[in-house]
Protein backbone atom coordinates (compact mmCIF):
# COMPACT_ATOMS: atom_id res chain seq x y z
CA UNK A 1 0.00 0.00 0.00
CA UNK A 2 1.13 3.54 -0.43
CA UNK A 3 0.14 6.61 2.10
CA UNK A 4 -0.02 9.98 1.50
CA UNK A 5 0.70 12.40 4.50
CA UNK A 6 0.11 16.07 3.99
CA UNK A 7 1.85 18.06 6.01
CA UNK A 8 5.71 17.90 7.04
CA UNK A 9 5.66 19.18 10.07
CA UNK A 10 5.99 17.16 13.91
CA UNK A 11 2.90 14.92 13.83
CA UNK A 12 2.92 14.46 10.10
CA UNK A 13 6.90 13.59 10.05
CA UNK A 14 6.57 11.11 12.82
CA UNK A 15 3.62 9.68 11.37
CA UNK A 16 5.84 9.21 8.57
CA UNK A 17 8.23 6.86 10.73
CA UNK A 18 5.22 5.26 12.68
CA UNK A 19 3.34 4.24 9.58
CA UNK A 20 7.07 2.81 7.81
CA UNK A 21 7.46 0.94 10.87
CA UNK A 22 4.09 -0.96 10.81
CA UNK A 23 5.44 -3.04 7.72
CA UNK A 24 2.27 -2.57 5.94
CA UNK A 25 3.12 0.07 3.38
CA UNK A 26 5.83 -0.37 0.39
CA UNK A 27 5.99 3.91 0.11
CA UNK A 28 4.69 6.97 2.23
CA UNK A 29 5.09 10.17 0.40
CA UNK A 30 4.94 13.05 2.74
CA UNK A 31 3.51 16.60 0.98
CA UNK A 32 4.24 20.23 2.41
CA UNK A 33 3.22 23.64 1.59
CA UNK A 34 5.97 25.66 2.23
CA UNK A 35 9.17 25.56 0.40
CA UNK A 36 11.89 25.01 3.35
CA UNK A 37 10.66 24.23 6.86
CA UNK A 38 9.38 26.51 8.87
CA UNK A 39 11.30 28.66 11.54
CA UNK A 40 8.66 29.97 13.35
CA UNK A 41 8.33 29.21 17.11
CA UNK A 42 10.43 29.09 20.22
CA UNK A 43 10.24 26.41 22.73
CA UNK A 44 7.88 23.69 23.27
CA UNK A 45 7.60 20.17 25.80
CA UNK A 46 8.57 16.89 24.63
CA UNK A 47 7.21 15.36 27.98
CA UNK A 48 7.83 11.37 28.34
CA UNK A 49 4.26 10.04 26.85
CA UNK A 50 5.87 11.73 23.37
CA UNK A 51 9.75 11.30 23.94
CA UNK A 52 9.14 7.44 24.52
CA UNK A 53 8.08 7.51 21.20
CA UNK A 54 10.56 9.45 19.43
CA UNK A 55 13.08 7.09 21.25
CA UNK A 56 11.01 4.01 19.61
CA UNK A 57 11.33 5.37 16.16
CA UNK A 58 14.91 6.19 16.14
CA UNK A 59 14.26 9.91 16.85
CA UNK A 60 17.26 11.13 18.82
CA UNK A 61 16.29 13.97 20.94
CA UNK A 62 19.69 14.27 23.20
CA UNK A 63 22.55 13.75 20.78
CA UNK A 64 24.32 15.58 18.32
CA UNK A 65 25.55 19.00 17.49
CA UNK A 66 22.87 21.61 17.70
CA UNK A 67 24.06 23.76 15.11
CA UNK A 68 25.83 21.03 12.82
CA UNK A 69 28.02 21.33 10.27
CA UNK A 70 27.79 24.84 8.00
CA UNK A 71 24.09 24.44 8.81
CA UNK A 72 23.53 20.79 7.67
CA UNK A 73 20.72 19.21 9.13
CA UNK A 74 22.13 17.66 12.40
CA UNK A 75 19.18 18.04 15.25
CA UNK A 76 19.68 19.78 18.60
CA UNK A 77 20.35 18.72 21.95
CA UNK A 78 17.10 18.69 24.78
CA UNK A 79 16.91 20.11 27.59
CA UNK A 80 15.76 17.66 30.44
CA UNK A 81 13.51 19.63 32.73
CA UNK A 82 14.40 18.62 36.60
CA UNK A 83 11.86 20.65 38.95
CA UNK A 84 9.80 23.75 38.92
CA UNK A 85 9.64 26.86 40.45
CA UNK A 86 6.08 28.64 40.79
CA UNK A 87 5.94 32.35 42.03
CA UNK A 88 3.32 32.89 43.71
CA UNK A 89 1.17 36.12 44.03
CA UNK A 90 2.63 36.98 47.68
CA UNK A 91 6.16 37.16 45.84
CA UNK A 92 6.65 33.49 47.73
CA UNK A 93 8.12 30.37 45.47
CA UNK A 94 7.55 26.94 45.27
CA UNK A 95 9.26 24.63 44.21
CA UNK A 96 8.76 21.04 42.70
CA UNK A 97 10.67 17.84 41.53
CA UNK A 98 9.90 16.44 38.98
CA UNK A 99 11.84 13.18 38.84
CA UNK A 100 8.44 11.42 39.34
CA UNK A 101 7.43 12.22 35.99
CA UNK A 102 10.57 11.09 34.58
CA UNK A 103 10.27 8.00 36.43
CA UNK A 104 6.45 7.55 34.99
CA UNK A 105 7.62 7.68 31.34
CA UNK A 106 10.38 4.95 31.86
CA UNK A 107 12.83 7.39 31.70
CA UNK A 108 12.09 8.89 28.85
CA UNK A 109 12.74 12.26 30.56
CA UNK A 110 10.78 15.59 29.83
CA UNK A 111 12.39 17.46 27.14
CA UNK A 112 12.65 21.10 26.48
CA UNK A 113 13.32 21.64 22.90
CA UNK A 114 13.04 24.54 20.44
CA UNK A 115 10.92 23.89 17.95
CA UNK A 116 13.08 24.39 15.13
CA UNK A 117 15.47 21.30 16.70
CA UNK A 118 12.63 18.83 16.85
CA UNK A 119 11.79 19.12 12.92
CA UNK A 120 15.84 18.76 12.26
CA UNK A 121 15.89 15.72 14.25
CA UNK A 122 12.85 14.12 12.96
CA UNK A 123 13.89 15.56 9.28
CA UNK A 124 16.91 13.57 10.06
CA UNK A 125 15.58 10.84 10.92
CA UNK A 126 13.34 10.50 8.02
CA UNK A 127 16.07 11.34 5.59
CA UNK A 128 17.99 8.00 6.79
CA UNK A 129 14.48 6.34 4.81
CA UNK A 130 14.93 8.61 1.57
CA UNK A 131 14.24 7.38 -1.94
CA UNK A 132 18.21 6.75 -2.35
CA UNK A 133 18.50 4.83 0.74
CA UNK A 134 17.40 1.54 -0.48
CA UNK A 135 15.61 0.76 2.77
CA UNK A 136 12.06 -0.78 2.16
CA UNK A 137 9.33 1.46 2.49
CA UNK A 138 11.21 4.48 1.55
CA UNK A 139 9.85 7.81 2.80
CA UNK A 140 10.03 10.99 0.28
CA UNK A 141 9.27 14.29 1.50
CA UNK A 142 7.92 17.13 -1.22
CA UNK A 143 7.97 21.18 -0.50
CA UNK A 144 6.06 23.49 -2.34
CA UNK A 145 3.23 21.33 -2.20
CA UNK A 146 -0.03 22.95 -1.29
CA UNK A 147 -3.52 20.60 -1.27
CA UNK A 148 -6.03 22.14 -3.84
CA UNK A 149 -8.26 19.26 -3.79
CA UNK A 150 -8.86 15.65 -2.93
CA UNK A 151 -11.12 12.76 -4.82
CA UNK A 152 -11.39 9.23 -2.85
CA UNK A 153 -13.31 6.05 -4.48
CA UNK A 154 -13.53 2.81 -3.51
CA UNK A 155 -9.95 1.87 -3.42
CA UNK A 156 -7.83 4.81 -3.39
CA UNK A 157 -7.28 8.69 -2.54
CA UNK A 158 -6.13 11.67 -5.35
CA UNK A 159 -4.76 14.62 -3.78
CA UNK A 160 -4.14 17.92 -6.04
CA UNK A 161 -1.83 20.42 -5.39
CA UNK A 162 -1.18 24.06 -6.47
CA UNK A 163 1.92 23.20 -8.38
CA UNK A 164 -0.13 20.92 -10.57
CA UNK A 165 1.29 17.92 -9.14
CA UNK A 166 -0.83 14.47 -7.89
CA UNK A 167 -0.61 12.78 -5.47
CA UNK A 168 -2.41 8.86 -4.72
CA UNK A 169 -2.67 6.54 -1.94
CA UNK A 170 -4.71 3.72 -0.41
CA UNK A 171 -4.79 5.80 2.62
CA UNK A 172 -4.35 9.69 3.02
CA UNK A 173 -3.31 11.53 6.33
CA UNK A 174 -3.72 14.99 7.18
CA UNK A 175 -1.65 16.26 9.43
CA UNK A 176 -1.73 19.83 8.22
CA UNK A 177 -2.14 21.92 11.72
CA UNK A 178 -5.24 23.81 12.85
CA UNK A 179 -5.79 25.80 9.51
CA UNK A 180 -5.74 21.68 7.74
CA UNK A 181 -6.64 22.46 4.04
CA UNK A 182 -7.69 18.43 4.66
CA UNK A 183 -10.16 19.12 7.00
CA UNK A 184 -11.63 21.94 4.90
CA UNK A 185 -11.80 19.82 1.57
CA UNK A 186 -13.34 16.38 3.04
CA UNK A 187 -15.45 17.63 6.09
CA UNK A 188 -18.77 18.88 5.51
CA UNK A 189 -18.93 22.02 7.59
CA UNK A 190 -15.78 21.91 9.45
CA UNK A 191 -15.70 23.68 12.48
CA UNK A 192 -13.41 27.10 11.82
CA UNK A 193 -10.87 27.86 14.21
CA UNK A 194 -11.84 30.47 17.11
CA UNK A 195 -9.80 33.22 18.47
CA UNK A 196 -9.52 32.89 22.29
CA UNK A 197 -8.90 36.54 22.92
CA UNK A 198 -5.14 35.79 23.90
CA UNK A 199 -2.27 36.89 22.74
CA UNK A 200 1.46 35.79 23.46
CA UNK A 201 4.61 37.14 23.47
CA UNK A 202 7.73 34.23 22.90
CA UNK A 203 11.38 34.34 22.10
CA UNK A 204 14.62 33.47 23.31
CA UNK A 205 17.40 34.76 25.19
CA UNK A 206 20.64 33.27 25.44
CA UNK A 207 22.29 31.72 28.21
CA UNK A 208 25.10 34.25 28.12
CA UNK A 209 22.48 37.38 28.25
CA UNK A 210 20.57 35.60 30.96
CA UNK A 211 23.48 35.65 33.26
CA UNK A 212 24.05 39.54 33.32
CA UNK A 213 20.42 40.36 33.20
CA UNK A 214 19.39 43.49 35.62
CA UNK A 215 16.13 44.88 36.81
CA UNK A 216 15.73 48.56 35.60
CA UNK A 217 17.32 49.88 38.68
CA UNK A 218 20.64 47.93 38.59
CA UNK A 219 20.01 45.28 40.93
CA UNK A 220 20.56 41.38 39.80
CA UNK A 221 16.78 39.56 39.44
CA UNK A 222 15.34 37.72 42.51
CA UNK A 223 15.38 34.55 41.10
CA UNK A 224 17.55 34.81 37.71
CA UNK A 225 16.45 31.26 35.87
CA UNK A 226 20.63 30.88 35.03
CA UNK A 227 21.06 29.03 38.41
CA UNK A 228 18.38 25.98 37.66
CA UNK A 229 17.22 23.79 34.98
CA UNK A 230 13.70 24.67 36.03
CA UNK A 231 10.83 25.67 34.90
CA UNK A 232 9.69 28.80 35.87
CA UNK A 233 6.42 29.77 36.39
CA UNK A 234 4.58 33.56 36.92
CA UNK A 235 0.74 34.06 36.91
CA UNK A 236 -1.47 36.49 37.73
CA UNK A 237 -5.26 36.39 37.37
CA UNK A 238 -5.02 37.57 33.55
CA UNK A 239 -1.38 37.07 32.31
CA UNK A 240 0.91 34.08 32.81
CA UNK A 241 4.48 33.44 32.21
CA UNK A 242 6.54 30.26 31.60
CA UNK A 243 10.75 30.54 31.09
CA UNK A 244 12.36 27.05 30.56
CA UNK A 245 15.79 26.02 28.92
CA UNK A 246 16.51 25.05 25.24
CA UNK A 247 18.86 23.55 22.63
CA UNK A 248 21.08 21.90 25.99
CA UNK A 249 21.18 25.14 27.76
CA UNK A 250 22.65 27.50 25.54
CA UNK A 251 18.94 29.19 25.34
CA UNK A 252 16.12 30.39 27.79
CA UNK A 253 12.50 30.52 26.18
CA UNK A 254 10.87 32.98 26.71
CA UNK A 255 6.88 32.80 26.76
CA UNK A 256 3.99 35.56 28.38
CA UNK A 257 0.75 35.43 27.88
CA UNK A 258 -1.97 38.07 28.68
CA UNK A 259 -5.59 37.87 28.09
CA UNK A 260 -6.84 41.18 25.85
CA UNK A 261 -10.38 40.66 25.26
CA UNK A 262 -10.49 44.27 23.36
CA UNK A 263 -7.83 42.88 20.47
CA UNK A 264 -9.81 42.35 18.02
CA UNK A 265 -7.63 43.57 15.52
CA UNK A 266 -5.05 40.44 16.26
CA UNK A 267 -8.14 38.19 15.17
CA UNK A 268 -8.07 39.93 11.87
CA UNK A 269 -4.47 39.17 10.78
CA UNK A 270 -3.34 36.96 8.12
CA UNK A 271 -1.30 34.23 10.05
CA UNK A 272 -0.38 33.34 13.84
CA UNK A 273 2.85 34.83 13.84
CA UNK A 274 3.88 38.34 13.92
CA UNK A 275 7.46 40.23 15.11
CA UNK A 276 7.10 43.08 17.47
CA UNK A 277 9.38 45.78 18.89
CA UNK A 278 11.05 46.17 22.24
CA UNK A 279 8.73 49.17 22.85
CA UNK A 280 5.44 47.22 22.62
CA UNK A 281 6.27 44.45 24.55
CA UNK A 282 7.86 46.08 27.29
CA UNK A 283 4.66 48.03 27.60
CA UNK A 284 2.39 45.16 26.92
CA UNK A 285 4.04 43.25 29.72
CA UNK A 286 4.30 45.43 32.36
CA UNK A 287 0.80 46.48 32.30
CA UNK A 288 0.00 42.97 32.10
CA UNK A 289 1.95 42.41 35.78
CA UNK A 290 1.36 45.82 36.87
CA UNK A 291 1.36 45.32 41.24
CA UNK A 292 2.80 41.85 40.74
CA UNK A 293 6.44 41.06 42.62
CA UNK A 294 7.60 39.58 39.31
CA UNK A 295 7.09 42.52 36.84
CA UNK A 296 10.57 43.65 37.15
CA UNK A 297 11.72 40.76 36.55
CA UNK A 298 9.89 39.61 33.63
CA UNK A 299 10.47 43.65 32.14
CA UNK A 300 14.06 42.59 32.02
CA UNK A 301 13.75 38.75 30.48
CA UNK A 302 11.53 41.03 27.83
CA UNK A 303 13.55 43.14 27.21
CA UNK A 304 16.56 40.93 26.68
CA UNK A 305 14.41 38.48 24.17
CA UNK A 306 15.85 38.55 20.57
CA UNK A 307 13.70 39.15 17.53
CA UNK A 308 10.70 38.69 19.64
CA UNK A 309 7.11 37.53 18.29
CA UNK A 310 3.41 38.11 19.22
CA UNK A 311 1.67 34.99 18.99
CA UNK A 312 -2.33 34.63 18.77
CA UNK A 313 -3.66 31.49 20.43
CA UNK A 314 -6.70 29.80 18.85
CA UNK A 315 -8.45 26.44 19.10
CA UNK A 316 -11.04 24.63 17.45
CA UNK A 317 -14.42 22.90 19.14
CA UNK A 318 -13.26 18.95 19.04
CA UNK A 319 -14.61 17.10 16.04
CA UNK A 320 -17.35 14.38 16.00
CA UNK A 321 -15.07 12.53 13.74
CA UNK A 322 -11.55 12.09 12.22
CA UNK A 323 -12.12 9.73 9.40
CA UNK A 324 -13.62 10.22 6.19
CA UNK A 325 -13.61 6.77 4.20
CA UNK A 326 -10.30 6.21 3.29
CA UNK A 327 -9.00 9.79 5.20
CA UNK A 328 -8.25 11.01 8.36
CA UNK A 329 -7.01 13.59 10.82
CA UNK A 330 -3.85 13.66 13.27
CA UNK A 331 -2.23 16.37 15.14
CA UNK A 332 -3.62 19.80 15.76
CA UNK A 333 -6.31 19.36 12.52
CA UNK A 334 -7.88 17.12 14.35
CA UNK A 335 -7.50 18.50 17.79
CA UNK A 336 -5.67 21.56 17.90
CA UNK A 337 -5.44 22.46 21.85
CA UNK A 338 -4.02 25.22 23.94
CA UNK A 339 -0.85 24.88 25.91
CA UNK A 340 -2.25 24.89 29.50
CA UNK A 341 -0.77 20.87 29.51
CA UNK A 342 2.19 21.30 27.40
CA UNK A 343 1.12 18.33 25.19
CA UNK A 344 0.48 19.44 21.77
CA UNK A 345 3.44 17.79 20.43
CA UNK A 346 3.33 14.88 22.39
CA UNK A 347 -0.47 14.38 21.33
CA UNK A 348 0.54 14.42 17.82
CA UNK A 349 3.24 11.89 18.37
CA UNK A 350 0.08 9.52 20.10
CA UNK A 351 -1.67 9.81 17.58
CA UNK A 352 1.14 8.52 15.01
CA UNK A 353 2.13 5.53 17.09
CA UNK A 354 -1.51 4.55 17.27
CA UNK A 355 -2.44 4.84 13.76
CA UNK A 356 0.95 2.92 12.78
CA UNK A 357 -0.05 0.10 15.39
CA UNK A 358 -3.82 -0.16 14.00
CA UNK A 359 -2.06 -0.59 10.14
CA UNK A 360 0.49 -3.02 11.92
CA UNK A 361 -2.71 -5.08 13.67
CA UNK A 362 -4.75 -4.93 10.66
CA UNK A 363 -2.87 -4.61 7.68
CA UNK A 364 -4.14 -3.38 4.11
CA UNK A 365 -7.87 -3.17 5.69
CA UNK A 366 -8.08 0.48 5.56
CA UNK A 367 -11.16 0.99 6.65
CA UNK A 368 -10.99 -1.11 10.01
CA UNK A 369 -7.54 0.00 10.43
CA UNK A 370 -8.68 4.15 10.45
CA UNK A 371 -11.60 3.29 12.97
CA UNK A 372 -9.59 1.67 15.41
CA UNK A 373 -7.34 4.32 15.68
CA UNK A 374 -10.06 7.18 15.94
CA UNK A 375 -11.86 4.91 18.54
CA UNK A 376 -8.77 4.39 20.99
CA UNK A 377 -7.36 7.81 20.19
CA UNK A 378 -10.53 9.99 20.05
CA UNK A 379 -11.12 10.26 24.03
CA UNK A 380 -7.53 10.84 25.07
CA UNK A 381 -6.57 13.76 23.29
CA UNK A 382 -9.73 15.03 23.25
CA UNK A 383 -9.60 15.14 27.08
CA UNK A 384 -6.48 17.04 26.55
CA UNK A 385 -8.44 19.07 24.26
CA UNK A 386 -11.03 19.96 26.11
CA UNK A 387 -9.40 19.79 29.72
CA UNK A 388 -6.81 22.30 28.44
CA UNK A 389 -9.60 24.91 27.70
CA UNK A 390 -10.84 24.23 31.16
CA UNK A 391 -7.08 25.04 32.90
CA UNK A 392 -6.70 27.66 30.19
CA UNK A 393 -10.28 29.49 31.47
CA UNK A 394 -9.06 29.45 34.81
CA UNK A 395 -6.03 30.97 34.31
CA UNK A 396 -8.26 34.21 33.71
CA UNK A 397 -10.65 33.86 35.94
CA UNK A 398 -10.86 33.78 40.35
CA UNK A 399 -12.93 30.61 40.89
CA UNK A 400 -14.19 30.05 44.65
CA UNK A 401 -13.13 26.93 46.52
CA UNK A 402 -16.55 25.59 46.18
CA UNK A 403 -16.79 26.09 42.48
CA UNK A 404 -13.77 24.47 41.97
CA UNK A 405 -14.70 21.43 44.43
CA UNK A 406 -18.00 21.26 42.41
CA UNK A 407 -16.11 21.01 38.75
CA UNK A 408 -14.03 18.29 40.08
CA UNK A 409 -17.08 16.68 41.15
CA UNK A 410 -18.89 17.38 37.87
CA UNK A 411 -16.95 16.82 35.50
CA UNK A 412 -14.23 14.23 35.55
CA UNK A 413 -12.58 16.70 32.67
CA UNK A 414 -11.74 19.18 35.37
CA UNK A 415 -10.03 17.41 37.83
CA UNK A 416 -6.35 16.47 35.95
CA UNK A 417 -6.23 20.60 34.74
CA UNK A 418 -6.26 21.55 38.43
CA UNK A 419 -4.21 18.48 39.18
CA UNK A 420 -1.59 20.42 36.37
CA UNK A 421 -0.89 22.42 38.49
CA UNK A 422 -0.59 20.31 41.38
CA UNK A 423 2.38 18.01 40.04
CA UNK A 424 4.21 16.13 42.96
CA UNK A 425 0.89 15.58 44.46
CA UNK A 426 -1.22 14.23 41.91
CA UNK A 427 -1.26 10.93 40.37
CA UNK A 428 -0.87 11.84 36.80
CA UNK A 429 0.71 9.15 35.50
CA UNK A 430 -2.79 8.63 33.10
CA UNK A 431 -0.37 11.74 31.73
CA UNK A 432 3.05 10.32 31.19
CA UNK A 433 3.22 7.02 31.84
CA UNK A 434 1.18 6.25 28.81
CA UNK A 435 1.97 4.01 26.17
CA UNK A 436 0.03 4.69 22.58
CA UNK A 437 1.57 2.03 21.18
CA UNK A 438 -0.76 -0.45 22.84
CA UNK A 439 -3.77 -0.27 21.13
CA UNK A 440 -5.05 -3.71 22.28
CA UNK A 441 -5.81 -6.26 19.99
CA UNK A 442 -9.29 -6.09 19.09
CA UNK A 443 -11.40 -3.20 17.37
CA UNK A 444 -12.92 -1.20 20.27
CA UNK A 445 -17.09 -1.78 20.01
CA UNK A 446 -17.40 2.28 20.41
CA UNK A 447 -15.23 5.18 20.47
CA UNK A 448 -14.87 5.30 24.16
CA UNK A 449 -15.88 8.44 26.49
CA UNK A 450 -15.35 9.10 30.03
CA UNK A 451 -18.08 7.62 31.74
CA UNK A 452 -16.23 3.90 30.34
CA UNK A 453 -13.23 4.99 32.12
CA UNK A 454 -15.45 6.23 35.50
CA UNK A 455 -18.09 4.13 36.30
CA UNK A 456 -17.00 3.12 39.90
CA UNK A 457 -17.93 7.24 40.38
CA UNK A 458 -20.94 7.42 38.30
CA UNK A 459 -22.65 7.13 41.72
CA UNK A 460 -21.48 10.08 43.24
CA UNK A 461 -23.17 12.37 40.90
CA UNK A 462 -26.85 11.45 41.99
CA UNK A 463 -26.39 14.38 44.66
CA UNK A 464 -24.80 16.63 42.26
CA UNK A 465 -27.75 18.22 40.40
CA UNK A 466 -29.59 19.57 43.59
CA UNK A 467 -26.35 21.69 44.34
CA UNK A 468 -26.57 23.30 41.14
CA UNK A 469 -28.29 26.34 40.69
CA UNK A 470 -31.34 26.38 39.27
CA UNK A 471 -34.35 29.27 37.75
CA UNK A 472 -37.14 29.94 40.05
CA UNK A 473 -39.62 29.79 37.18
CA UNK A 474 -40.36 27.03 34.71
CA UNK A 475 -38.73 26.67 31.34
CA UNK A 476 -40.51 28.62 28.71
CA UNK A 477 -42.94 26.82 26.22
CA UNK A 478 -41.03 25.11 23.47
CA UNK A 479 -41.29 26.05 19.95
CA UNK A 480 -39.31 25.13 17.14
CA UNK A 481 -36.05 27.24 16.23
CA UNK A 482 -33.80 27.50 13.35
CA UNK A 483 -30.46 27.68 13.76
CA UNK A 484 -30.38 31.02 12.23
CA UNK A 485 -31.79 32.56 14.72
CA UNK A 486 -29.66 30.71 18.04
CA UNK A 487 -26.27 32.16 16.24
CA UNK A 488 -28.04 35.33 16.36
CA UNK A 489 -27.95 34.97 20.49
CA UNK A 490 -24.21 34.64 20.60
CA UNK A 491 -23.61 37.60 23.41
CA UNK A 492 -22.74 37.78 27.27
CA UNK A 493 -26.10 38.70 27.80
CA UNK A 494 -27.85 36.57 25.47
CA UNK A 495 -26.67 33.14 25.06
CA UNK A 496 -28.18 30.13 23.29
CA UNK A 497 -26.93 26.97 22.54
CA UNK A 498 -28.01 24.17 20.26
CA UNK A 499 -27.06 20.65 22.39
CA UNK A 500 -28.59 17.09 20.35
CA UNK A 501 -31.29 18.94 18.11
CA UNK A 502 -32.63 20.99 21.16
CA UNK A 503 -32.28 24.91 21.93
CA UNK A 504 -31.18 26.42 25.53
CA UNK A 505 -31.29 29.49 26.35
CA UNK A 506 -28.37 29.44 28.82
CA UNK A 507 -28.16 33.58 29.65
CA UNK A 508 -28.93 33.03 32.99
CA UNK A 509 -27.20 29.49 33.59
CA UNK A 510 -23.91 30.61 32.09
CA UNK A 511 -22.93 32.96 35.62
CA UNK A 512 -23.57 29.66 37.46
CA UNK A 513 -22.16 27.36 35.54
CA UNK A 514 -19.50 24.94 37.39
CA UNK A 515 -16.78 25.56 34.88
CA UNK A 516 -16.85 28.87 34.57
CA UNK A 517 -19.19 31.36 32.84
CA UNK A 518 -16.54 31.44 29.99
CA UNK A 519 -17.00 28.03 29.31
CA UNK A 520 -20.80 27.67 28.86
CA UNK A 521 -20.61 31.38 26.76
CA UNK A 522 -17.87 29.69 24.80
CA UNK A 523 -20.18 28.09 22.51
CA UNK A 524 -22.93 31.23 22.32
CA UNK A 525 -25.09 30.90 19.10
CA UNK A 526 -23.43 27.49 17.87
CA UNK A 527 -23.28 23.82 18.06
CA UNK A 528 -22.25 22.27 21.29
CA UNK A 529 -23.18 18.46 21.17
CA UNK A 530 -20.04 16.79 21.05
CA UNK A 531 -18.92 19.11 23.63
CA UNK A 532 -21.47 18.31 26.16
CA UNK A 533 -22.84 15.17 25.37
CA UNK A 534 -19.71 12.95 25.30
CA UNK A 535 -18.29 14.86 28.53
CA UNK A 536 -21.42 15.13 30.95
CA UNK A 537 -23.12 12.82 32.97
CA UNK A 538 -26.69 12.04 32.70
CA UNK A 539 -27.32 14.01 35.86
CA UNK A 540 -26.07 16.60 34.10
CA UNK A 541 -27.80 16.09 31.02
CA UNK A 542 -30.83 16.21 32.71
CA UNK A 543 -30.34 19.33 34.60
CA UNK A 544 -30.38 21.23 31.19
CA UNK A 545 -34.07 20.71 30.76
CA UNK A 546 -34.91 23.60 32.88
CA UNK A 547 -33.17 25.79 29.98
CA UNK A 548 -34.76 24.02 26.86
CA UNK A 549 -36.74 26.53 24.92
CA UNK A 550 -37.45 24.41 21.70
CA UNK A 551 -36.37 21.83 19.45
CA UNK A 552 -34.00 23.34 16.18
CA UNK A 553 -35.34 22.99 12.93
CA UNK A 554 -33.48 23.03 10.12
CA UNK A 555 -35.70 24.80 7.55
CA UNK A 556 -36.92 28.10 8.31
CA UNK A 557 -39.17 28.57 11.41
CA UNK A 558 -41.35 30.98 12.56
CA UNK A 559 -39.47 33.41 14.19
CA UNK A 560 -41.54 35.23 16.93
CA UNK A 561 -41.05 39.73 16.60
CA UNK A 562 -40.25 39.76 20.36
CA UNK A 563 -38.97 37.69 23.08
Amino acid sequence: MRAVIIGAGMGGLMTALALRQSGVFASVDVYEQTKVPSTAGAGLNIPPNGARLCRWLGVDLDGGDPKGPDGAIDGGRAAILESTRQFNADGSVTKRPFDHVTAAGDGAGFHHMHRLDLLMCLYKRVFAFGPDSGEPCPITVHMDCRLTQLHQSASEVTASFSNGRTATGEVLVGADGINSATLHLAWQNPRPKRWTEVTCFRGLIPRTAVASLRKADGRALDNNPIDSFSMDRHRNDKSGATTYWVRGGELLNVWIARYEPDSAAFEQEEGDWFPVGREEILREVGEAFEGSPSRDDLLALAGAIVRPTKWGLYDRDALETWVQGRICLLGDAAHPMLPTFGQGAAQSFEDAAALGSAFALNKDDVATALLHYERVRHYRATRFQLGSKFAFDHLRAKDTAEQKALLEKLDERVSPAFAHDKRGGEDDSWIYAYDARNIGTELPYKRLGPWDFRRAAKANYATIPGKLWTPAAAARERRPVARAEVARHNTRDDCWVIIAGKVYDITEWAPHHPGGAGIARMYAGKEATAEFGDYHSAEAVAHMAHFCIGDLVEAAAVVPSAR
